[in-house]
C-alpha cells in the first residue's frame, strides 16, 4: 500500500503544470520584443515597414480629402515628416537614408507628394545599415509602394 501511495504523489499535478506553463507564457511575451530590438535587420525591417505603412496612408489621405499630401525625409533631424494631420514624425537615427526621383522643381529633395487622383510624384527609398539594406519603390501612377529585392 504504501509503494502505490508513493507512486501517486510522484511527478506534477495538472493544476501545477499550467502554472508553470502560464509563467512561461508571460516571460516570453515580456522578453520577446526586447530580444527583437537586439537584431539590426529586425529593426531595419520595422522601419521600412513604417515608412510603407505611412505612404498607404498617405494615399489614402490624399484621395480621401482631394488635396495633395506629402512625406519628406529631413536630412538635418533624420526623420521623415508627414502632412497628414496627427501623423508622427518616423525617426532614423541608426540608418542611411536616400530618397531619389520625384519631379525637380515640383517637389523639394527628398519629398514624396501624393495626388488626390491616386497618383504620385515618385521615389526610390533606400534604407541601409548594419542590418542591410531595404528598397522602397512608390509607383507615380498609383501610388503604391513595392518592396525591390533586399540588396545584399
Amino acid at each position: 500500500m504504501s509503494a502505490r501511495r508513493d507512486r501517486r504523489n510522484a511527478g506534477f499535478s495538472l493544476v501545477e503544470m499550467l502554472v508553470v506553463l502560464a509563467i512561461l507564457g508571460l516571460a516570453v511575451g515580456i522578453g520577446a520584443p526586447s530580444i527583437g530590438g537586439l537584431f539590426p535587420s529586425h529593426r531595419l525591417n520595422a522601419a521600412a515597414e513604417a515608412v510603407v505603412g505611412e505612404v498607404a496612408l498617405l494615399r489614402i489621405e490624399a484621395q480621401r480629402t482631394g488635396r495633395p499630401m506629402s512625406l519628406a525625409y529631413d536630412e538635418e533631424t533624420r526623420r521623415f515628416v508627414s502632412t497628414r494631420p496627427g501623423a508622427p514624425a518616423l525617426a532614423m537615427p541608426e540608418w542611411r537614408v536616400s530618397v531619389e526621383g520625384g519631379t525637380p522643381g515640383r517637389v523639394e529633395p527628398g519629398e514624396i507628394r501624393f495626388l488626390p487622383d491616386g497618383g504620385s510624384t515618385g521615389a526610390r527609398i533606400t534604407l541601409s545599415g548594419s542590418g542591410g539594406t531595404r528598397i522602397l519603390v512608390v509607383s507615380r501612377a498609383t501610388g503604391a509602394v513595392r518592396r525591390a529585392e533586399i540588396a545584399p
